[in-house]
């Protein structure tokens, strides 16, 4: 199958920088088939599976995303861009319906720290363009969108239409559109009876099954140097895992790092952590989805302890600014640290 590229590039968000340790390549029960979607690369590596069957698997995941990028890309020609203009599209199939439902479900799970109603904020940072220009918006803008409290429990959903009558109110997927395309990828797999492959969005993983009597290992690079490995884990078949941080997508202005990341709650641009991954459990519904969307919350808390709590995640580490690693004791027990000595600081809570 030749690999499709998209004309138009959804969302070019952070990638989580979790590299696959198994050598695919070194092993011939073992392919491999990398695609450029979104502007990300979406990676599969099946285990002892037909060759026609995963490249059938594959061409579904695709079409699926190619499908969804149609509806949902921010700003270019999709459903969602022109409801960014006008507030209200009546030709809505189910499907869109459903994924708005999903995400606002989850909007309300996070207590609003994920918020995929604030693609205004996103766009006055300048994030809604291919070039980031990197300027401040004026605090008076900011605070006029803050006061609407943009939400998509603002929306009037119907079977076929979403209309709202909050001006500043854009809806802006990126935050979860990766762990939705992992739970595609899951369906997938299941409707296939394909048994064993790891997926990688950009870095957000999804462990389908597990290669003979392994685990997946899957690795994570430090946040603060794209060359170096901060830590390995072994994933039980599926898990998800993702990470949200302020190193991909960015800009620098005197001297302060702002990112694609949008505190919903105040309109900045940065946070106190440079980083939140997010470990989901198998067995748990919208697995992929959470590992994206939770991720937020954290990046963003004031308390980590009550923010995991409130969203009952018990596998979690943050990194902040000044190489320091606050971790659950459930994720520091599985965890393994690459870093060296005095690079960082680990702190158990």
């Amino acid at each position: 199958m030749l690999a499709k590229r998209l004309s138009k590039l959804l969302f070019k968000y952070f990638s989580i920088f979790l590299l696959l340790l198994i050598n695919s390549c070194s092993n011939s029960n073992f392919y491999e088939h990398k695609v450029l979607i979104y502007g990300t690369i979406l990676e599969f590596k099946f285990y002892d599976t037909n060759l026609d069957q995963a490249n059938q698997a594959i061409d579904q995941i695709v079409d699926k995303l190619n499908d969804l990028n149609k509806k949902f890309h921010p700003w270019e020609k999709s459903l969602i861009s022109e409801f960014n203009q006008t507030h209200q599209i009546n030709n809505c199939d189910q499907e869109f319906i459903k994924i708005i439902k999903i995400a606002k479900n989850y909007e309300n799970v996070t207590h609003s720290q994920f918020n995929p109603a604030i693609g205004k904020l996103i766009e006055i940072w300048g994030f809604h363009e291919d070039i980031i220009k990197g300027q401040v918006p004026d605090e008076e803008d900011i605070n006029k969108i803050l006061a609407t409290q943009p939400s998509l429990n603002q929306l009037l959903i119907t079977d076929h239409s979403i209309s709202t009558d909050n001006a500043s109110l854009k809806i802006d997927l990126g935050g979860m559109i990766k762990g939705l395309a992992l739970d595609i990828a899951k369906q997938t797999y299941q409707d296939m009876g394909i048994k064993n492959v790891l997926t990688n969005f950009g870095g957000n993983i999804y462990a389908h099954g597990k290669p003979d009597k392994r685990l997946w290992e899957v690795a994570i690079q430090n946040p603060h140097n794209n060359k170096l490995l901060l830590a390995k884990l072994k994933m039980q078949p599926g898990s998800a895992i993702g990470t949200s941080g302020d190193y991909e997508k960015y800009f620098i202005h005197n001297h302060q790092k702002y990112s694609h990341l949008i505190n919903p709650k105040n309109g900045q641009a940065f946070s106190s952590y440079s980083s939140a991954t997010v470990l989901i459990n198998p067995n748990e519904n919208d697995i992929g989805i959470k590992s994206d969307v939770f991720s937020k919350p954290l990046y963003f808390s004031e308390n980590l302890v009550e923010t995991s709590k409130s969203l009952q995640l018990n596998h979690f580490f943050t990194t902040d600014h000044k190489n320091q690693i606050f971790i659950s004791k459930s994720f520091a027990d599985e965890i393994i640290w690459l870093f060296n000595e005095g690079d960082f600081i680990v702190e158990v809570i």
